[in-house]
């Protein structure tokens, strides 16, 4: 009956105290003792589980490790995809032009067109006559006035003086209109800074951080500059900026490839070439 009282029992036979010994066999000589419970042995058990999974998770999370986990591509894999789905687009578009080009061309050949609704092209409206084509004086006066403000609005830009050189690098691709290469592309080292070549207002800020950001700056005189491949914003859309002000810096770059930083020029829905307006 007294055992039975001087048993712990519930949350006591968790805190009762025990006492490991290492003794040596050969003398009985006390080595090491360490005195625990029942509950300090589970929470040890437990922290150490659960540092080592979140050590783990954290390791594949934030290291290359990510690559190797089934089904998830890895960033230069993402970037060649949307890459190649962009052309593909653009390739399935002009040959839908090409095709609706060819079956125009051959129903003017075959002489397949629909009659005009309208009437005959050859049967012209009662009252015309040549004098209906000239312009009157009010469309002569509004030609001249957007013809000074074009005009106007392409002296703006001086190459001399006007913009300011974006990064401190090599041109390694020039500007090709032909190709629908609209910008130029410089390198410099991982985490440079790509400055704005001239004062303005930033405009949007599009992309992620692992496959770069693209910043839109509507410049002083009209001007829409159009800095790409940055792996960081400095900015906010919004923001005012001077000329020399950091908008970014260059992102890191595939392996096997040079990092740069992408940009172009825009001035009245024309792309202008960086590489005369820089001294390139």
């Amino acid at each position: 009956m007294r055992n039975t009282e001087n048993k712990p029992t519930g949350w006591k036979k968790w805190l009762r105290k025990y006492r490991v010994v290492l003794l040596d066999e050969a003398s009985f000589e006390e080595r090491f003792s360490m005195v625990l419970s029942r509950f300090n042995v589970f929470l040890a058990v437990g922290t150490t589980a659960v540092v080592l999974i979140l050590a783990t998770i954290l390791l594949v999370a934030y290291t290359p490790l990510r690559e190797y986990i089934p089904g998830y591509a890895s960033t230069y894999l993402r970037r060649s995809a949307i890459s190649l789905d962009q052309e593909s687009d653009s390739l399935m578009t002009q040959v839908a032009y090409q095709e609706a080009f060819i079956r125009r061309f051959q129903a003017v050949i075959n002489n397949d067109l629909p009659a005009d609704s309208l009437g005959a092209a050859n049967v012209l409206p009662a009252g015309w006559s040549p004098k209906h084509l000239k312009p009157t004086d009010r469309e002569l006066a509004l030609r001249q006035s957007v013809a000074e403000l074009e005009a106007k609005a392409k002296t703006v830009v001086d190459p001399d003086k006007d913009l300011l050189m974006p990064l401190v690098g090599t041109l390694i691709e020039g500007q090709r209109s032909a190709r629908r290469n609209f910008g130029i592309k410089i390198s410099g080292e991982e985490g440079a800074e790509v400055q704005s070549m001239k004062d303005g207002t930033v405009l949007a800020i599009e992309g992620t951080p692992s496959l770069g950001f693209t910043v839109l700056v509507q410049h002083q005189g009209g001007g829409l500059g159009r800095y790409g491949n940055l792996g960081k914003a400095n900015r906010r859309v919004g923001d005012y900026v001077k000329q020399g002000d950091v908008l970014g810096n260059i992102g890191e770059a595939p392996e096997g490839e040079i990092p740069f930083v992408s940009i172009q020029y825009w001035l009245n829905g024309e792309s202008l070439n960086l590489e005369k307006l820089l001294g390139l």
